[in-house]
């Protein structure tokens, strides 16, 4: 009784796994920092820092790739989460990718105006997905890598007598 069990569960695998789908993406945005930015300044940071947000389907099949920011998980950090998602655009945030192709999108950080978010550290996620294209049927498994970018907004000094006179 077991052993057919068995067989009908291996079967049953065989039958799965015949039709997984498995992909690979890639990207060359991982793990970006970056220090002393600005308040009420928009950032571009390919164009400001040459951070192109790349992604490379390693797959032999098409891919659409989908992007989308992420407020993180409050962690031992010393970066908190990212206050807003409205801080945070990628253009283009979904494209779709043939084998072995790469693809480009820029990230833009926007700092607000906001005196209180001077000497502070942040942190956002952007996720990447690669949806398969064109498969009919069985199951499909969407890789995902996740990127983190971390910034701190810059502290206004104090002047030299601010110190000596502390009033």
């Amino acid at each position: 009784m077991n052993f057919r069990n068995l067989s009908l569960v291996i079967c049953y695998l065989s039958f799965v796994i015949c039709h997984l789908f498995a992909s690979g993406i890639a990207t060359t945005f991982v793990n970006i920092k970056l220090n002393n930015l600005l308040i009420d300044t928009t950032y571009n940071l390919r164009v400001s820092y040459n951070y192109s947000l790349k992604v490379i389907n390693r797959s032999p099949d098409p891919r659409e790739i989908v992007i989308t920011a992420q407020i993180p998980q409050r962690g031992l950090s010393i970066y908190e989460p990212i206050p807003d998602l409205n801080w945070v655009f990628v253009k283009p945030d979904m494209y779709q990718l043939g084998p072995n192709q790469t693809g480009s999108s820029d990230v833009i950080l926007v700092i607000p105006k906001n005196k209180k978010l001077r000497g502070r550290k942040f942190r956002v996620d952007l996720e990447i997905y690669g949806y398969p294209t064109g498969k009919k049927g069985g199951v499909s498994i969407v890789p995902s890598l996740l990127t983190k970018l971390r910034f701190s907004v810059y502290k206004k000094k104090e002047g030299f007598f601010h110190r000596l006179l502390p009033w």
